[in-house]
C-alpha cells in the first residue's frame, strides 16, 4: 500500500462508491506526470533547437499544471462534480501533451519519457471518470 492510498483510506469522508485505490492511483499517476512534463520542458529549454521546441514546452508547463491540481484535488475527495470537471481537464491537457512530445520521441528521450507518463495519467484519469457517481 502506497502513502497516497493510506492516507485516503484513512480519511473519514471518501467519495461514496470510489475505490480509495483507484483515487491514489490517480494521485500518483498525475503527480508523476505533473514531474515528468516539468523535467521535459526544463529538457526542451537544454536543446539546441529550443525555438522549435516552443509549443512542446508551453504544453510541458500546461499539462504540468493541471496534473498538480488534479493530484491534489483527487486527494481531498470531496465533490465528485469537480473531479469529473478536472479529470476532464487533465485528459485534454495529457492528450495533447502526449501528442506534441510523441512527436519529438524518435530524437528526445525526455519526450518519448514524457509521452508515457501523459498517456498513463490520461487512462488513469479516464479510469476514475468512469466509477465517479453521477
Amino acid at each position: 500500500m502506497t502513502r497516497a492510498h493510506e492516507m485516503l483510506a484513512s480519511s473519514p469522508a471518501p467519495i461514496p462508491g470510489v475505490d480509495v485505490g483507484l483515487l491514489a492511483s490517480v494521485a500518483q499517476s498525475a503527480f508523476d506526470c505533473a514531474q515528468a512534463c516539468t523535467a521535459c520542458a526544463n529538457a526542451c529549454l537544454a536543446e539546441p533547437s529550443v525555438a522549435d521546441l516552443v509549443r512542446c514546452i508551453r504544453r510541458n508547463l500546461h499539462c504540468a499544471d493541471v496534473c498538480d491540481a488534479t493530484g491534489r484535488l483527487v486527494s481531498r475527495q470531496e465533490s465528485p462534480e469537480l473531479a469529473r470537471a478536472i479529470l476532464e481537464a487533465c485528459l485534454i491537457a495529457c492528450r495533447l501533451c502526449a501528442e506534441e512530445c510523441g512527436a519529438h520521441a524518435e530524437m528526445m528521450t525526455h519526450c518519448r519519457i514524457c509521452a508515457e507518463a501523459c498517456r498513463s495519467c490520461a487512462d488513469a484519469c479516464q479510469e476514475l471518470l468512469a466509477a465517479l457517481p453521477r
